[in-house]
């Protein structure tokens, strides 16, 4: 090895030699050698200290799971669905593809979650179905004008239908606002495509592709799209699996060979996903109507009289954020949930959003009915998306 405990030692004869002497073929080979090894092990740890090197470093990896609960997630979406599943991915669904995206282990052993992309045993639409990852602003503008390269590990179940077990990954690029691809960008440009034939049943392979060319630099617009044309009638393992996806933007000006995936810690990414979407409710608990009182918002009544509470977002969200409020403890799911008190009963009292509300928090109101009692606590939870 090049390197014993940090220190470099040239191979024997290298640095023995007499002036004059005759240095040995196999001894200079020898030299030459551990120089290469030496040299591509010190640029090798000097890139993997970079961080953030994966522009998809808010989940390219599949760890964070929002919407769902947590590394227990399963999202189910009906046919003819565009929905977030795993944190800033969607899944659109066609005519009788009702699917299930869900958290699974990693792909490889330093990876704890990866994502399943299900066709429901039974289904039987063939239209073309995309899992997508819409680029936000700041994201785009870090590769344009480099070249791109595209690492992923993919598997598939034993049922995979596509023929040939085709899965297509593409970037895409436009000009206009940032948006999903849909059925199109503004004056779209394909910046990278690779076709990959999974075996089904088979181990996950890895997958690099590089783009012939730099990014446009005057693309506004982007998003990577996994998309795939399911054939026949889906058997119980008709899905394909997906970790470890980075997009690395290379340096032009030098020859770039990317390096491992850049495993952004947890705690950051989730951090960075919040900025498109947050929940009251603990991580591990899927947004639902009765989920329970953990984390939920919490007021305090004056009696017969309206109240409101402003909830403080985690961090600053990209948007104006949409809302979804849930009673912690019934099924009427947009209302606040009363405890009884020593004056008045359990009720469920309609919950108002404030029109007036920004990208740091917003404001619930509720309406204490004549029958509240003093003191009478309110439980609400809610959830923020501003998803692309």
């Amino acid at each position: 090895m090049p390197f014993t405990n940090g220190i470099f030692a040239n191979v024997s004869g290298a640095s023995s030699a007499a002036a004059g002497q005759i240095v040995q073929s196999a001894v200079w080979n020898n030299i030459h050698e551990d120089y290469s090894d030496a040299f591509s092990q010190v640029m090798q740890q000097l890139i993997a200290q970079i961080s953030n090197r994966n522009i998809l470093w808010m989940n390219g990896g599949f760890e964070v799971w929002q919407r769902g609960a947590g590394a227990a997630s399963s999202i189910a979406l009906a046919a003819g669905t565009t929905a977030y599943t795993a944190d800033r991915w969607y899944l659109t669904t066609l005519v009788n593809q009702a699917s299930v995206v869900s958290a699974q282990a990693g792909l490889s052993s330093a990876s704890q979650l990866s994502a399943r992309v299900l066709r429901n045993a039974a289904q039987t639409g063939v239209g073309v179905m995309t899992f997508g990852y819409p680029l936000d602003t700041e994201e785009i503008f870090r590769m344009r004008g480099e070249p791109i390269t595209l690492n992923m590990l993919l598997s598939a179940g034993a049922t995979w239908s596509p023929a040939n077990g085709t899965l297509v990954a593409t970037l895409y690029g436009g000009t206009g606002a940032v948006a999903k691809r849909g059925a199109g960008f503004t004056g779209e440009v394909t910046i990278l495509t690779v076709s990959t034939n999974l075996t089904p049943g088979g181990a996950a392979v890895a997958v690099s592709a590089t783009s012939s060319a730099a990014v446009p630099t005057n693309i506004t617009q982007a998003e990577l799209q996994f998309t795939w044309t399911p054939v026949g009638t889906a058997g119980a393992t008709d899905y394909f699996q997906v970790d470890d996806v980075q997009l690395e933007g290379n340096l032009s000006s030098d020859t770039w060979t990317p390096m491992n995936f850049d495993r952004i810690p947890f705690e950051q990414s989730l951090q960075g996903c919040k900025r498109h979407y947050c929940k009251t409710f603990p991580y591990s608990v899927a947004p639902a109507a009765g989920a329970g009182l953990s984390n939920s918002l919490e007021l305090l009544s004056p009696a017969a009289a309206k109240i409101g509470l402003y909830w403080q977002y985690p961090v600053e969200m990209r948007t104006n954020p949409t809302f979804s409020k849930y009673n912690p403890a019934t099924a009427t799911s947009s209302f606040w949930y009363a405890l009884a008190s020593l004056a008045g009963a359990s009720a469920s009292l309609a919950a108002t959003i404030d029109t007036v509300n920004g990208t740091n928090a917003t404001k619930m109101i509720a309406v204490f009915g004549a029958t509240a009692a003093l003191e009478q606590i309110a439980f609400l939870h809610m959830q923020a998306d501003a998803g692309i």
